[in-house]
């Protein structure tokens, strides 16, 4: 007998979750260890140093070519005394923007564009934006770091709270900049295309550790972007199609409204840390699994 004679029952059956352990992931996530503690593989993560979860631990600096780059708006509230997501929006094309909540009457929430209007908001003020970048995990020229596979390595911060200033400035100094135009004919639609999709790319993108005082005198590690060489312009492009390629796997892992019942969602930790592999001993190198050599992107193949 065959089971198509229910497949009507689909929908009323029930599909565990899928954990992935964190050194299978796609996108790792890098962080500033805010505590010394041991993680999941008994490594000792060092307070103050990054962290690339399920990859590399206890580094100094990262470098990486940015490859994607988000704006989101996340509604953590407190619910019996821990931090949930209530709301959650992946500001999807132009605006207006809708959050994964609704009204009482069932339809969906429309969300405020400006921070001043979801302060006015009673549920969205404790609504904030968040960015989210990922890109390829490399050395300060450029180089890729591969797996044994000869795979790239893409990793992630999250950008929130007091770490939000510093990436935001980054970023919008780079939009800024009117850098020579990749693409021909240069029309006004493709400058500003480049100025928000490319220009980011066009850099290494080293990361460090700074700290800022909160307004309750809480000293809080941040990231600090700083950019570094400019990328070949082939090299460029082989990136912009790398995020091309990745995009719907991007989609997949921060568009949380696709595949999670957000509200009552415990928001995770989303910080990357990384340091210099160089500065590994050697036997420390091969066990990570990466290799620094140089490489072409275009030899990549998912």
């Amino acid at each position: 007998m065959s089971f198509e004679e229910y497949t009507e029952l689909m929908d009323s059956g029930y599909k565990g979750a899928e954990v992935v352990a964190p050194e299978d992931e796609f996108f790792h996530s890098v962080y500033i260890s805010g505590k010394t503690r041991k993680n999941h593989i008994n490594v000792e993560e060092q307070a103050g140093k990054f962290q690339i979860r399920g990859l590399q631990y206890n580094l100094d600096e990262v470098y990486m070519i940015i490859t994607h780059v988000k704006d989101v708006l996340v509604n953590v509230q407190q619910k019996q005394g821990t931090d949930q997501v209530v709301c959650f929006s992946f500001k999807k094309g132009a605006p207006p923007w809708y959050g994964t909540s609704t009204l009482d009457n069932g339809s969906p929430r429309t969300c405020p564009q400006t921070s001043a209007e979801r302060a006015a908001n009673s549920f969205c003020n404790t609504c904030k934006s968040q960015i989210i970048v990922t890109g390829i995990y490399c050395k300060e020229d450029g180089s890729p770091i591969l797996t044994e596979d000869k795979k790239p390595v893409f990793i992630f911060l999250r950008a929130k709270g007091m770490r939000y200033k510093n990436v935001a400035d980054y970023l919008n100094e780079l939009y800024k900049e009117d850098l020579t135009p990749i693409f021909t004919p240069v029309t006004e639609q493709s400058k500003m295309f480049e100025k928000s999709v490319v220009n980011h790319k066009r850099f290494v993108t080293k990361i460090t550790k700074g700290q800022e005082t909160s307004s309750y005198g809480n000293v809080v590690n941040v990231f600090v972007l700083e950019r570094g060489v400019e990328l070949a312009r082939d090299t460029v492009l082989s990136i912009l199609k790398l995020s091309k390629q990745t995009f719907e796997k991007f989609n997949d892992k921060f568009d949380w409204s696709k595949h999670k019942q957000v509200t009552g969602y415990e928001t995770p930790e989303g910080v990357l840390t990384v340091g210099d592999p160089e500065t590994k001993p050697e036997n420390e190198k091969q066990e990570s699994g990466l290799q620094e050599q140089a490489f072409s992107f275009d030899d990549i193949d998912f």
